[in-house]
């Protein structure tokens, strides 16, 4: 298999943050204690992309100017005179010509909000000079974009990355592996990219890792937890841990695993750390695993570190995400006793160790001796509460099913996610239990996953593209062909293997490869549409063939018999006009320019395409595939029909961050489609531009959700994509693939 890098598309690009938190829809606001504290500010800059950058100042004088407040950031600006920005981060026009893109771009300029009741206001009439930036303030600096999702939750996870980010050190590392580890375990639930955080020297939190790593789960009495936890963090990072600095961490953890009792190691953190790296590397988790935890349940209702010690939150809440992970419904009853426990150990009664406590609408709230209901979380009940104890409490309850934010966890206004925004500090880290001590890197670590609500493990690509070509390999048919609605589904297959950088002449059934299928195929089904003969034409690049000579066949002039040279047509719909563009760039034959008109001219009436030409209403498929069409054929991305299709695409997202099909729910082929469709225009899918958050009340919206996110959701361990025909469908596995590895059509073969 060749290897490729992974992009991680980012969810605050180069990673710096910012942490206002503010008031309205979002929740409570966190005031910081008395004493000094410098003020502080936020700061977003949304590049043309999509990407968005967010860095956290701080400031002593009562205000400053919006101008001032950019360059504080450390964000490259170039100004006029004036004041007017005209370029952030090389993004944007010379000062001798501010406004030179309006024009050319599609009206595009640098525009100035800010952040009022969880809403961006754009500044309409007032320049960055004139603004007066105070305390707690948001701004956003955005370059023709849909202002991007941003909650009090994500403030705070940015200002803790942006303090955490700073304490690297020169060979990558935190001092030690498990605590790199857990600050790759942050950056990832965050949506960054591990291996862009890199210290002065070069070295990246993976380096340090694939040097350190098998000495950090060969030592020591835990070596189930090492090996599960690092493997369920290497796959988290988009690396896969079957083949990671020199290890098989799925041969480590087998090593470690009774089949007979389902035990990995002796303790249950070995059980749910071997679980959870289980199925973060693409396994599925044996049930004896799932009973053995089960089994080991204290009569209060949660777990001890091994079996017959004194339930502890942290434990219980890590056994609820491992039993979860293991198939366990959250109704059963070994997950709601889990839930209990943490519930009656929830701080609930007055303590006297905080210096204030908060109530809805952010203000501080009198009560009795200076104490506080905190709602946080000890590590034994009727202890005082911890930043490390509660962030584990909320992903254990989010995993069950329950929401941190909700009524059954809510203390006179407070939450456990408002308990833990009262720990951070105006440098951005959080204190473990009395900011008087000062931000701890292990609560900050700690604390982030909680803030963007997601519970272990994540899932990652690179096991996903692994798994996924695996299962592809065993719907070959003795052909050469792969299983489904063929030919079709044999050139969805063959464009799938390609954008993942494998050869599709190495996939052989009973000596036939696909292009001996497709051989065949050739002459009978080129003639059936433009559509069929451009993406016959890709399939067979991709696949190594030769476009003017393959089955006797020139498959270009194949298909521009197909071509209307004075309306610039190929074919009746949009499918057959896009694929044709895209089998044309494939074979790298100039497209006619009246072809790439016609596309443009096509769209649907509300923005985006639809199936047929200037549909009354457009589609997720059509549109990706469209974008995907343009982009081959050169067209920018700041043209007014481009920024239209991406606003439908924005528009038709679903709240768990994918895509719908044509039921209406996240489908995998829609959601990988679309993934191809960003990736065409350089998108960045996990940027927050592209996150969404549910709203209704059927999941917390704590949790933040990409379309990447939902995609991997919807695979199984056996490597296939649910779909029309069930759990592991053909037509969905070949199109969200493509997705996953960040490729758009046509795929680029190397030579």
């Amino acid at each position: 298999m060749k290897t490729r890098s992974y992009t991680r598309w980012t969810l605050a690009g180069s990673v710096f943050a910012f942490g206002l938190l503010f008031l309205g829809l979002m929740g409570v606001l966190p005031t910081l204690a008395a004493g000094g504290d410098p003020n502080t500010a936020h700061i977003a800059v949304q590049l043309g992309n999509g990407d968005v950058e967010m860095r956290r100042i701080t400031f002593t004088q009562e205000s400053i100017s919006g101008l001032d407040a950019l360059e504080l950031a450390g964000f490259e600006v170039e100004a006029t005179e004036q004041g007017a920005i005209c370029r952030v981060e090389g993004t944007g026009c010379p000062t001798t010509n501010c406004f030179c893109a309006y024009a050319s771009q599609n009206g595009r300029f640098w525009k100035y909000f800010y952040l009022s009741g969880g809403t961006w206001e754009a500044y309409e009439t007032t320049g960055a000079p004139d603004v007066h930036v105070t305390d707690g303030m948001v701004e956003l600096w955005s370059w023709g974009q849909t202002p991007p999702l941003t909650t009090q939750e994500i403030t705070a996870t940015q200002a803790a990355l942006q303090w955490l980010r700073a304490r690297q050190q020169a060979n990558g590392g935190y001092g030690n592996p498990s605590s790199t580890i857990d600050t790759v375990l942050a950056v990832a639930a965050a949506n960054e990219d591990p291996t862009s955080w890199e210290s002065a020297e070069g070295n990246s939190l993976l380096d340090y890792l694939a040097a350190n790593g098998s000495t950090y789960i060969e030592t020591g009495p835990e070596r189930a937890e090492a090996a599960g936890k690092l493997a369920m963090t290497v796959a988290a990072a988009d690396a896969d841990p079957r083949d990671f600095g020199g290890m098989n961490l799925v041969i480590s953890m087998t090593e470690v695993y009774n089949p007979e009792t389902g035990a990995f190691g002796a303790t249950n953190w070995d059980q749910a750390y071997g679980m959870l790296g289980w199925r973060a590397s693409g396994e599925a988790i044996p049930m004896t695993a799932t009973q053995e935890l089960t089994s080991r349940i204290n009569t209060d209702g949660g777990w001890g570190y091994s079996t017959g010690l004194q339930s502890d939150v942290d434990t219980t809440a890590l056994m609820l995400q491992a039993l979860v992970t293991g198939g366990e419904p959250v109704t059963s009853t070994a997950v709601m006793s889990g839930v209990n426990f943490l519930e009656s150990a929830q701080t609930r009664e007055y303590q006297l160790y905080l210096p204030l406590v908060l109530n809805r609408s952010g203000a501080q709230q009198a009560t009795p001796e200076g104490g506080t209901q905190d709602a946080g979380f000890p590590v034994v009940p009727s202890q005082e509460s911890n930043a490390n104890s509660t962030a584990f409490a909320v992903q254990g309850l989010i995993a069950a099913g329950q929401d941190p934010l909700g009524p059954r966890f809510t203390v006179d206004g407070t939450t456990p996610i408002s308990y833990l925004l009262s720990l951070q500090l105006p440098d951005g880290g959080f204190a473990y239990q009395d900011r008087a001590l000062g931000s701890d890197v292990y609560a900050t670590q700690q604390v982030i996953p909680a803030l963007v609500g997601k519970p272990f493990p994540y899932l990652g690509r690179a096991v996903a593209e692994r798994e996924a070509l695996d299962w592809i390999r065993t719907r070959q048919q003795p052909d050469g062909s792969f299983e489904g609605f063929n030919p079709g589904s044999t050139l969805d297959a063959v464009l799938a293997i390609a954008a993942a950088g494998e050869e599709t002449q190495s996939f052989v059934r009973d000596g036939n490869t696909p292009l001996d299928y497709l051989e065949v195929q050739a002459s009978g089904y080129v003639t059936q549409s433009a559509a069929a003969a451009g993406k016959f034409l890709a399939g067979v690049v991709a696949a190594g063939g030769e476009p003017e000579s393959f089955a006797g066949l020139n498959l270009v002039d194949k298909l521009m018999e197909f071509y209307d040279a004075e309306t610039g047509a190929f074919g009746s719909s949009t499918f057959d006009q896009s694929w044709a563009i895209i089998g044309l760039v494939a074979a790298n034959e100039a497209v006619p320019a009246n072809a790439v008109t016609h596309l443009r001219e096509i769209d649907a009436e509300n923005g985006g395409w639809g199936f047929m030409p200037n549909a009354e209403e457009p589609d997720v498929d059509s549109t990706a595939l469209t974008l995907q069409a343009l982009a081959a054929a050169g067209v920018p991305r700041a043209t007014a029909d481009v920024d239209d299709a991406f606003a439908f695409l924005h528009a038709a997202q679903n709240p768990d961050g994918g895509f719908p099909g044509f039921g209406g729910a996240t489908d995998a082929a829609s959601t990988g489609l679309a993934l191809q469709a960003l990736a065409a225009y350089d998108e960045a899918p996990e940027s927050l531009t592209w996150t969404t958050v549910i709203t209704d009340g059927t999941a917390s919206r704590l949790t933040l959700h990409t379309p990447v996110d939902a995609v991997l959701k919807l695979q199984t361990t056996e490597g296939g994509f649910a779909g029309f025909s069930g759990p592991n469908d053909p037509f969905s596995t070949y199109q969200a693939l493509p997705g996953i590895v960040g490729v758009a059509y046509p795929p680029r073969v190397d030579d």
